[in-house]
């Protein structure tokens, strides 16, 4: 028996499994019944002889052999996810347009170089632009309404059929006013941020919840005296020493390079 003899449906599921580890979870992201997930995880197994998967505590786990298959089914799958990319991507430039979504502040602070460098190379395509929150980029992705989205955090669940590339590095950094006591110090140490008034996002921003995740693991409660939604309204904050904050060192180059507000050297 040769692996070239399994039609392709039982490669896809047998990836959809060994990614999800839930029959009932591929079953309903491919559309098909849990039964035909299954029976076709069987026909593989009984084919060559192997077990694929051991099922514990009611949890399905790989077995060793499952796992070097999903090497090799995971490399054919990314291979096929770019075929059709590909064919997509031929078929927007025939129609001379192309849809992207783009976080809030990717938009205010990177999008118009890409977009600059991109009419250089396409001329003739037309860029439809949504700006919007990550959320909104990543609902729009997973309904179809854009093809790519450019977002500053990944969320903490991310959809599986959704393809990530990493394109740039950026830093969180400690920011405050010129004012600041802290504003000429070449060093602060982190037990003395812990008193200080914190401007934030809002709570629901991934930004924010990300940087909650950071700072707890590193024993920081902030207290938080501002919260807004947006990076302009907390800079000009920051800048009117209302408080210290945390924010993307590309966001703040300006007014760092300005000295608008300055970049705080946390000790620990």
């Amino acid at each position: 028996m040769k692996l070239l003899d399994l039609s392709l449906r039982h490669i896809i599921i047998f990836n959809s499994v060994a990614e999800t580890l839930n029959m009932c979870k591929s079953a309903e992201y491919m559309f098909i019944t849990q039964s035909a997930v299954s029976q076709a995880i069987s026909n593989i197994e009984s084919k060559f002889s192997v077990r694929l998967f051991l099922r514990q505590n009611r949890k399905l786990y790989l077995t060793k052999e499952g796992r070097e298959l999903y090497k090799y089914t995971k490399k054919a799958t990314d291979i096929l996810n770019d075929a059709q990319l590909y064919l997509e991507n031929i078929k927007n430039l025939e129609t001379d347009k192309i849809s992207i979504g783009v976080s809030t502040t990717i938009g205010n602070y990177i999008f118009s170089q890409i977009m600059a460098d991109f009419k250089k190379e396409c001329l003739n395509v037309e860029m439809d632009l949504f700006i919007g929150s990550s959320m909104d980029v990543i609902s729009r992705l997973k309904s179809s309404q854009i093809e790519m989205g450019l977002i500053e955090w990944l969320p903490l669940k991310t959809n599986k059929s959704i393809k990530i590339k990493k394109i740039i590095e950026d830093k969180l950094i400690f920011v405050c006013s010129p004012q600041h006591k802290f504003a000429h110090r070449k060093y602060v140490n982190l037990d003395e941020i812990k008193g200080e008034s914190f401007i934030m996002m809002d709570k629901n921003s991934i930004t924010r919840q990300r940087l909650n995740i950071k700072l707890k693991k590193i024993g920081i409660e902030p207290i938080v005296s501002y919260e807004f939604n947006n990076f302009e309204a907390i800079k000009n904050a920051v800048s009117c020493n209302l408080g210290i904050s945390i924010l993307s060192e590309i966001a703040v180059r300006n007014e760092l390079y300005n000295n608008m507000i300055k970049k705080l050297n946390i000790r620990g």
